[in-house]
């Protein structure tokens, strides 16, 4: 499908793509339109406009991941997309008709980022925990959706012990179409000599009391698969994938051995 491409001037590039409209397709004064504009820690912040598809559904599909969002009354959308495979993956765009925009992601700070991104298909959700230098459960550095930090905060957190860390990019907790997404970003620090994060990840609905029948026993994603992605500083990208085995319901995890930290890989920090 045919784009168009603009650039315009200023201290971030932002590129805007209009999709060419095949016969049948919207009147021009409405025709979709994607910006894409650099953001830190390795996002991009996309920004959607079709008029004609108020209130409809949109998938955006990065390498395997199928995300699925819907647009307000007004066919607008911003989303603040994790980079979590870099900037050469192209974001392809679905329109509730089957009209396609392929963009190109731009981001800010990729060579002093390691990304963990957990993501799965489901309606149940797993959270991602990381435990920064030895943190305990709620600790100020054990970071997850429900304690997720930020970008300010980790900078800052850095200004006063010159040492690394991290915060949640992406969260999701199961209730939307598609993929689920969850992404943890470490900020390095160059001169930092050593140190440790921990990773671990929770099936958080199979935990829960009651239990969501869909998480165990013979249910839907009793065994639920999951993949993992690490985008490292210098360009490298490692995957793997994992399954939980099956539980008999009435059975919950055991509320400490319920974080598998098998599952997900350890960041060792050194110079």
């Amino acid at each position: 499908m045919n784009s168009r491409a603009f650039w315009f001037a200023g201290s971030c590039a932002v590129v805007c793509l209009v999709a060419a409209s095949p016969p049948g397709h919207c009147a021009p004064a409405c025709e979709p339109s994607v910006s894409v504009e650099p953001v830190s820690a390795g996002l991009s912040r996309i920004s959607i406009s079709a008029p004609c598809f108020a209130g409809g559904h949109i998938s955006l599909r990065y390498d395997s991941l199928t995300l699925v969002r819907v647009l307000d009354e007004n066919g607008a959308l911003t989303v603040l997309f994790d980079c979590y495979l870099g900037e050469k993956p192209p974001l392809k765009l679905t329109f509730p008709d089957g009209m396609e925009i392929q963009a190109q992601l731009r981001t800010i700070d990729l060579e002093r980022v390691t990304k963990v991104a957990l993501f799965w298909r489901g309606r149940v959700n797993l959270d991602l925990h990381a435990f920064e230098y030895a943190a305990d459960f709620n600790d100020v550095g054990h970071v997850w959706a429900g304690a997720p930090s930020s970008r300010w905060q980790a900078e800052e957190r850095h200004r006063r012990d010159k040492l690394g860390h991290g915060f949640m990019t992406t969260v999701s907790d199961g209730t939307s179409e598609g993929d689920q997404l969850e992404v943890y970003t470490f900020i390095h620090e160059p001169s930092q000599a050593s140190g440790a994060v921990t990773l671990a990840l929770d099936y958080e609905s199979r935990a829960r009391i009651p239990q969501e029948p869909d998480s165990c026993g013979t249910g839907l994603y009793a065994d639920l698969e999951y993949r993992v992605a690490v985008w490292r500083p210098n360009g490298s990208v490692s995957r793997t994938r994992g399954s939980f085995a099956p539980l008999p319901c009435g059975h919950p995890s055991d509320q400490t051995a319920r974080y598998n930290s098998k599952a997900l890989p350890q960041l060792i920090l050194t110079r």
